[in-house]
């Protein structure tokens, strides 16, 4: 995997839930074309190899600012196609031998990332008044019929909330009680909420009083490597899901 990191997200209590997936840090900022199709395929041809599915959070790379964010922009800005339940990255028929058969994935178990967009979601204007919290909506593509058949884009779904947490903002009242707004208004919202960039001991143990969150940061495990992450799933073998942290392993 060509510089593909993982980085476990956890439940409040220190379970894996699934993996937030990144490509090359020096990719990041600028626009590569083809880029964010072959970073699909390479993490679908990672997870594909094990024998049970894991759900994963995909940083698509590329400059999605300027989309609208529908499900056939999303695709074409991506090179991602939706063929029914399974979600293709940009196949290639030269590339077969090396990622499989159409670099396949059931699409129910990739998340993205998109801004708190309007049309996405009654509730995005009130999520937006948080700007401390840099708050976004978590989305999936899902199957939908158009023209009397399945389309090749489908329809986009909130999930959830993503929101990055400002450094040592447990240590402040005022942001405390900006955050306990936010849950409060994701659980109106029936979203679950997913933390990032929990980097301090203290932050996390603070949120740890809100049991339906998801954490993701390096205070809870930093982002790892390719072969660093099979190492971690052959531990468990198809039981990934019961890796908490904290936990004794052979």
């Amino acid at each position: 995997m060509e510089g593909l990191s993982f980085q476990p997200i956890f439940s409040a209590d220190g379970l894996v839930l699934e993996y937030a997936v990144a490509g090359p840090r020096h990719t990041w900022r600028r626009h590569i074309p083809g880029r964010p199709a072959h970073l699909a395929r390479e993490a679908f041809a990672f997870f594909r190899s094990f024998h049970e599915h894991i759900p994963f959070t995909l940083d698509c790379g590329g400059d999605l600012s300027s989309i609208g964010w529908s499900a056939a922009e999303l695709c074409a800005s991506s090179g991602l196609v939706l063929d029914g339940t399974e979600l293709l990255a940009n196949p290639n028929p030269a590339q077969e031998e090396r990622f499989g058969v159409d670099a396949a994935y059931p699409a129910r178990l990739v998340t993205f990332h998109a801004p708190p967009v309007s049309h996405l979601h009654a509730r995005s204007h009130l999520f937006s008044r948080y700007a401390e919290f840099k708050v976004g909506l978590r989305i999936r593509l899902t199957p939908t019929v158009a023209r009397g058949g399945p389309s090749a884009h489908g329809a986009l779904q909130v999930t959830g909330l993503h929101i990055k947490a400002p450094p040592d903002f447990s240590e402040f009242s005022s942001l405390r009680s900006r955050f306990i707004e936010l849950v409060q208004q994701a659980e109106v919202a029936k979203l679950p909420l997913l933390v990032s960039d929990v980097n301090h001991a203290h932050d996390l143990h603070w949120m740890r009083v809100f049991p339906d969150l998801r954490i993701l940061g390096s205070v809870l495990s930093p982002p790892m490597g390719a072969s660093s992450l099979k190492a971690l799933l052959a531990l468990g073998g198809d039981n990934w899901r019961t890796f908490r942290v904290g936990a004794r392993y052979p």
